[in-house]
């Protein structure tokens, strides 16, 4: 039988990237969708095998709605989907039950990866640890080199208008670039964005001004 599987982001294009992802998995089924820990519950999937589960989201965290997610979905397993791989993050969802850890930059195959892991019963969790079921993961989010030019831009207190204008890009592709700057940070606002590209060693002498 092949396993169902629920998403939890509240980034829609996240979302949509990861389930393009996992329904490539000849283990995976079917897939089901929630944009965060309340609408989750409500899906009522209790046969659900596996739950991916973003850690920053608006409202009740990945972290925090874990207890009740599992209430929900008994015999899922549960792995956190985070943008960072910061020892006391990993650390903290082992404390909280989580049966894995997964980057949100981690590549395809090692999504794929996890998958595999996670529903053979096995923990799975990025290198040196502290578990010898490991998926790899760089600790900085893999930003392509527009989404880079975007977020400077971004950081910079251009609104989304100008920043079309200066790259020569539409506003909706400007809007696809901030959405997938947020997810791969795990943040929602720009203000939170430079503190991330602050913190991942991504900011340039020009991430200032009026957010």
């Amino acid at each position: 039988m092949t396993a169902r599987l629920l998403l939890v982001d509240d980034h829609n294009l996240f979302r949509t990237g990861l389930r393009l992802i996992v329904q490539d998995h000849p283990g995976v089924g079917t897939i089901a969708e929630a944009g965060s820990i309340a609408e989750a519950c409500a899906l009522r999937l209790e046969d659900a095998d596996l739950v991916l589960l973003d850690i920053q989201m608006p409202g009740m965290s990945g972290l925090d709605g874990l207890r009740l997610l599992r209430q929900a979905c008994p015999r899922a397993r549960v792995v956190l989907v985070s943008a960072s791989v910061a020892p006391d993050a990993i650390h903290e969802a082992r404390v909280r039950g989580a049966d894995g850890f997964l980057p949100k930059s981690a590549s395809a195959q090692d999504i794929l990866e996890a998958i595999t892991c996670a529903l053979a019963g096995q923990p799975c969790f990025p290198p040196n640890s502290g578990n010898s079921a490991t998926i790899p993961g760089p600790a900085v989010p893999s930003l392509t080199a527009r989404q880079l030019d975007v977020l400077t831009l971004l950081c910079a207190g251009k609104p989304n208008k100008v920043i079309a204008r200066d790259q020569g890009q539409s506003e909706n592709t400007v809007r696809v670039h901030v959405a997938a700057i947020f997810a791969q940070l795990g943040v929602n606002s720009r203000s939170a964005a430079l503190l991330a590209a602050q913190r991942l060693g991504l900011s340039t002498p020009q991430l200032h001004g009026p957010l």
